[in-house]
C-alpha cells in the first residue's frame, strides 16, 4: 500500500521527453502523435505530505505551457490525490485518486468528454522508477474502464 514517501523519487529537477496524441478524445488510431521536451522541478511541502511540481514546455504548437501538479497524501486512506493546473485551461480541482503497489502507481478519475459530454475514465500510471528515471502515462477509457488507450507518455530523466 502507499506511503507518504511514494513520490520522493520525483523530488528535484527533471528533463522530460513527451510523446502525446494531438486529439486524445478521437477514436483509436485517429490523430497524430507529437513529441517535445519539457522540464520540471518537484519539492515537498506541508511536512512532507504534499508534493508540488512545476512543469514547463513548448509543444510543436508553439504555445508556452506552464503547469503545476499538487500531489497530496491521505495518511488515513493511504491514497494520493493528484491535481493538475495549467495556463491553458480553467482550474479543475477534482483529483485523480490512487496508490502505489509493487512499484506501480495507478490513479483514476472520471470526467465528461469535451466532445459529447459522455463519461471518460482517466488513468495516470507511474512506473519504471529508478534513481534517475521514471515514466508517467495517461490513458483514457471510453467504455467504463474495460479498455484503455494511452494518449500521453512522459519519460523523465534526472537533471544533473
Amino acid at each position: 500500500m502507499s506511503e507518504v514517501t511514494d513520490f520522493d523519487f520525483l523530488l528535484g529537477s527533471w528533463n522530460i521527453h513527451n510523446r502525446r496524441r494531438t486529439n486524445p478524445f478521437a477514436p483509436p488510431n485517429e490523430g497524430t502523435w507529437e513529441e517535445f521536451s519539457a522540464v520540471s522541478t518537484s519539492a515537498k511541502q506541508l511536512d512532507g505530505r504534499v508534493r508540488v511540481e512545476q512543469y514547463e514546455a513548448t509543444p510543436p504548437s508553439g504555445q508556452h505551457v506552464l503547469g503545476l501538479t499538487i500531489r497530496a497524501f491521505d495518511q488515513e486512506t493511504k491514497q494520493w490525490s493528484i491535481v493538475w493546473l495549467d495556463n491553458r485551461n480553467p482550474p479543475d480541482f477534482r483529483p485523480l485518486v490512487g496508490h502505489f503497489e509493487q512499484g506501480v502507481g495507478l490513479f483514476y478519475q472520471v470526467i465528461d468528454s469535451p466532445i459529447d459530454g459522455k463519461p471518460v475514465h482517466v488513468r495516470f500510471t507511474w512506473d519504471q522508477v529508478t534513481a534517475n528515471s521514471a515514466r508517467w502515462q495517461q490513458a483514457f477509457s471510453f467504455d467504463g474502464g474495460t479498455t484503455w488507450e494511452t494518449n500521453w507518455i512522459m519519460d523523465h530523466r534526472r537533471r544533473e
